[in-house]
């Protein structure tokens, strides 16, 4: 009887502590997924470019963390990285992994089975087709500076937080951008795009808010979900995603900032061209690339560069670090309001942000959809690139 008793007592304390349990399981799960995804989200910042970029990776974002740091790691101050770890790391080091530029420190290459970023200098050389040129001399084949030497291309910046007077300075040792000039646009998006996927993502992370004031403040809703949350709760958790939601857009402006666009395009820009690489076979680092040439599938309107921006710019570089460090205290204050706001909220409020994310994951790779187009390729004899290039053009006038 006595061990009747016990037993009794018991089981409705640990009934309980189990709910207890699962419903701070779930409640902790979306915020928890919400700081990884590290590959995902270097991806997507390294190639954001306007204001609609910054606002679909703000929203339900996922790879908190690895915005936070890489931040840091482009812009930061250096007690900041000497925080996270990367006191002494290289500016190549966070070029090659979180910025769409290129230099003579960081290339791109074709391995055999993609467009591959490392760091090294490349021995790869843009060249250029201009229809309606072929019948000249020069066959309509140019690199940027030559042709824009010849009054044939011009070149003005697009994008960069560095505005629209900004000198872009040319070099003709630095890398070309393969990967973004494989789709006629820029990661096979459109404006349109971009504006539909901001739109959903606005309307999702302002869904899960007026779903979870639903859950607090409904008295029917709360009892199906849960019961009656802590007073503390939907407060903490609208404060916190608002603040969430603007660490993670001056994280990524500060990403996007490191680095200037230029665009060439024709004198007249109704004529199309054809780009492509030709690739000499070498060592880059520790990985051997053979001779090919890669060329994009698709006529173009224009050519899209990327590259560093000036750090020898004392005023935008302070500006920078400041912007950086009110970008990663208001992202980490952010999480940990949200984290708190969830776990006094009913486990299904964490749920609809778990939606949320996954949502928004699938739009986002959906709006970087022309990463997956793979240009023409075609293996060329080692020491004889430009011969076997002057060959095919001069036996098939189609070629290209």
């Amino acid at each position: 009887m006595f061990i009747c008793l016990i037993v009794g007592a018991l089981v409705p304390a640990a009934v309980a502590s189990g709910a207890d349990f699962t419903n701070n399981l779930f409640s902790d799960l979306a915020p928890l997924l919400a700081l990884f995804g590290e590959n995902f989200a270097q991806q997507f910042l390294s190639e954001s470019f306007t204001w609609l970029d910054h606002i679909i990776f703000a929203m339900a974002p996922l790879g908190i963390i690895t915005a936070l740091v890489g931040a840091i790691r482009v812009g930061g101050p250096s007690w900041l990285k000497a925080v996270i770890g990367r006191a002494r790391e290289t500016r190549a080091s966070a070029e090659v992994e979180l910025m769409s530029s290129t230099s003579h420190e960081v290339c791109e290459l074709w391995n055999g089975e993609a467009i591959v970023r490392t760091m090294g200098e490349p021995i790869v050389q843009q060249i250029v087709y201009l229809e309606g040129r072929e019948n000249e001399d020069d066959f309509g084949l140019y690199t940027c500076l030559i042709a824009a030497e010849e009054e044939k291309m011009r070149l003005h910046v697009e994008y960069g937080a560095t505005g629209p007077n900004t000198q872009y300075t040319l070099s003709r040792n630095r890398a070309p951008n393969i990967s973004l000039n494989l789709p006629v646009h820029r990661h096979g998006q459109t404006t349109v795009d971009l504006f539909f996927v901001a739109a959903i993502g606005t309307v999702l992370q302002t869904g899960v808010l007026v779903f979870s004031a639903y859950t607090a403040y409904n008295t029917s809703l709360m009892n199906k979900v849960g019961g009656r949350p802590a007073a503390y709760a939907f407060p903490l958790l609208a404060s916190g995603t608002i603040l969430l939601v603007i660490g993670m857009i001056i994280c990524s402006v500060v990403i996007e900032s490191s680095t200037v666009e230029g665009v060439w395009e024709r004198i007249n820009t109704k004529e199309m061209m054809r780009v492509f690489w030709l690739q000499r076979k070498h060592v880059v680092g520790d990985t051997s690339f053979d001779s090919f040439l890669i060329m994009a599938r698709e006529h173009r309107p224009r050519i899209l560069n990327s590259r560093r921006g000036d750090e020898t710019a004392a005023p935008k570089a302070v500006v920078l670090q400041y912007l950086t460090a009110i970008g990663v205290f208001t992202g980490l204050a952010g999480f940990v309001l949200q984290f708190e706001g969830f776990r006094g909220l009913s486990w299904s409020c964490s749920i609809a942000q778990l939606v949320a994310i996954l949502v928004m994951t699938t739009l986002r790779a959906y709006v970087r959809r022309g990463l997956l187009k793979k240009p023409y390729t075609k293996a060329v004899p080692f020491d004889y690139e430009m011969d076997w290039l002057a060959l095919k053009m001069g036996f098939n006038a189609d070629f290209l």
